[in-house]
């Protein structure tokens, strides 16, 4: 199967972008506050078009049988669903939902002018529905407008919030409703949300991805999809999830081999959203630094910050050997230099799997023969995309792609060659008992490098 996205943006100027349209005198009364929030935010939108191969019987297939030894003879055919995204870094990162960039193999942003720009998967979270995407390529200097974000779970019932995407590839389009419900529970295919935004603005499906703002036109939700059997009911993820998930990704780990050894969460702390560093690698360069889970960072490299999205603007950029330097409040900051990192810690990351090797006594344990050489996986961390594969402790990695890997080294060495957001081909085997008897099980899966 072969998917080519294709992503329209707003503009792509070496500076930060504003909506054009018709002068109008300041005062007037159509400069609502819709449309000066929609004036703020249409530059930072993206629209994406997919476009998908699929296989279609040949009408001569009959014929191809008879006289080429049954060879199916089958044509391809493109259909184009559509979707949104929304730039959240000035420096080409965007996020939408899963399930509009799932299995792509190719992505183009369209500029509003024509011009045209690469872009590739960075990371994505099936369970939350969420992606993120880098545009490649930008010239030297480039600073995209980005969208800004409210303060979580700032939310108001009954309060007007909009809705900007590009349903059914009519291009950018820009709706109203109110903010009707918080925390619904709604189900994608095997997936059930709890913190679900409602509104009653049009959310067609081709704004999937797109953002919903409110009237300071600040990012409060990503839409998300619409009841197929109701009228004008709308739905988006919030603000608060989006930061939890995208905030993981926007870490050196993900965009190169680094790692600075900590996470970071936005709290709300008497009506203020606030910064406060959520979890600590033990023995990395954070905990060696002195930080500390729940510090709150009031800057990052003298940049005041309020949410974690703010502070992983600026981690995602590091390398190894650099340094970023936190305000905790105390007399002098916290200087936290990336590390590169170690075999173990690069396959966690790229694989989200724990794996050891497999020693004879492994061996003889799981019940391989010794012809079996490859590495045992000791567990499957959360969010890992091996654990929809019904991948269990014990199986073992034996190749990956075309080359095998029998140590922790030889696979460290080719997952450094590989870029996050990558397919990667990935041959099992395990053992199955039936009726007593112990057979060995080949098989491959694809997943995503993390």
């Amino acid at each position: 199967m072969r998917i080519i996205v294709l992503i329209l943006a707003m503009g792509l100027p070496a500076v930060a972008a504003r909506a054009e349209g018709p002068a109008v005198a300041a005062g007037s009364a159509r400069l609502t506050p819709v449309v000066m929030a929609v004036q703020k935010v249409l530059p930072t939108v993206v629209n994406i078009a997919t476009e998908q191969i699929v296989r279609v019987s040949d009408p001569f297939e009959p014929f191809f049988n008879d006289f080429f030894l049954g060879t199916p003879v089958r044509l391809q055919r493109q259909s184009v669903p559509l979707g949104s995204g929304v730039i959240v870094d000035p420096a080409g990162l965007l996020i939408t939902n899963n399930h509009v960039v799932r299995r792509a193999s190719n992505i183009e942003i369209r500029l509003f002018s024509g011009q045209t720009c690469p872009a590739r998967l960075v990371a994505a979270d099936s369970t939350h529905d969420l992606a993120l995407l880098q545009i490649t390529n930008l010239p030297a200097g480039t600073v995209l407008p980005a969208v800004g974000f409210a303060r979580p779970d700032d939310a108001l019932l009954g309060e007007t919030v909009v809705a900007v995407g590009n349903p059914f590839g009519l291009g950018h389009s820009v709706t109203t409703g109110v903010l009707s419900a918080k925390n619904r529970s709604i189900s994608e295919g095997t997936v059930t949300f709890n913190d679900i935004l409602q509104t009653d603005a049009a959310t067609n499906p081709g704004n999937s991805g797109g953002p919903l703002i409110n009237l300071d036109g600040d990012l409060i939700g990503i839409n998300l999809a619409i009841r197929r059997d109701a009228e004008g009911i709308g739905f988006a993820i919030p603000l608060r999830r989006i930061e939890e998930v995208v905030s993981r990704w926007l870490v050196p780990g993900k965009f190169g081999t680094g790692v600075a050894g900590f996470t970071v969460e936005t709290t709300v702390r008497e009506d203020t959203a606030e910064v406060v560093v959520g979890s600590v690698l033990p023995g990395g360069p954070a905990e060696e630094a002195g930080l500390k889970p729940g510090t709150r960072i009031r800057a990052v490299n003298g940049h005041p910050v309020a949410h974690a999205l703010q502070v992983g603007q600026i981690l995602w950029r590091l390398t190894p050997r650099e340094k970023v330097s936190l305000d905790v409040g105390g007399p002098r900051p916290v200087a936290v230099t990336v590390r590169e990192m170690t075999d173990e810690q690069l396959i966690r990351q790229r694989l989200a799997l724990q794996v050891q090797e497999l020693t004879p006594a492994l061996q003889k344990a799981l019940g391989l023969p010794a012809t079996v050489q490859g590495l045992a996986i000791s567990d499957i961390l959360d969010g890992s995309e091996f654990a929809l594969w019904d991948l269990r402790r014990g199986d073992i990695i034996v190749q990956i792609g075309n080359r095998p890997v029998r140590d922790l080294p030889a696979l460290a060495a080719l997952l450094r060659q590989i870029r996050p957001g990558d397919p990667l081909d990935v041959y099992l085997v395990a053992t199955k008992s039936y009726g007593g008897d112990l057979y060995l099980k080949q098989f491959a899966v694809r997943a995503i490098v993390q």
